[in-house]
């Protein structure tokens, strides 16, 4: 069984805490590392793009699972033709 991380974040210079599995935590760090992209940028992509209706908590659960849903169903149809495809926004655009 997985553990359950508290940790604080800042987003938007507001410090926030957020409670993740340490699975979910391995998740989005490694999402930041292929992206190229600091955890508090993705963060703040989220926030400005949530459902108001749900927390920001999750909406990352929930943008974590369809970057990687998007990421396999992608991989297994891309074509040569495609050259731009950013799983970050196809997530992003999930959660709204």
């Amino acid at each position: 069984m997985t553990g359950i991380a508290n940790r604080v974040v800042q987003i938007f210079r507001k410090r926030t805490s957020m409670r993740l599995t340490l699975i979910e935590w391995e998740a989005i760090n490694a999402i930041c590392q292929r992206e190229h992209l600091p955890r508090k940028t993705l963060f703040e992509l989220i926030d400005m793009n949530h459902d108001e209706s749900m927390s920001l908590t999750a909406s990352i659960r929930l943008f974590t699972i369809i970057y990687y849903k998007n990421l396999y169903t992608n991989a297994s149809q891309r074509t040569d033709n495609q050259t731009f495809y950013n799983p970050v926004f196809e997530a992003i655009k999930g959660i709204v």
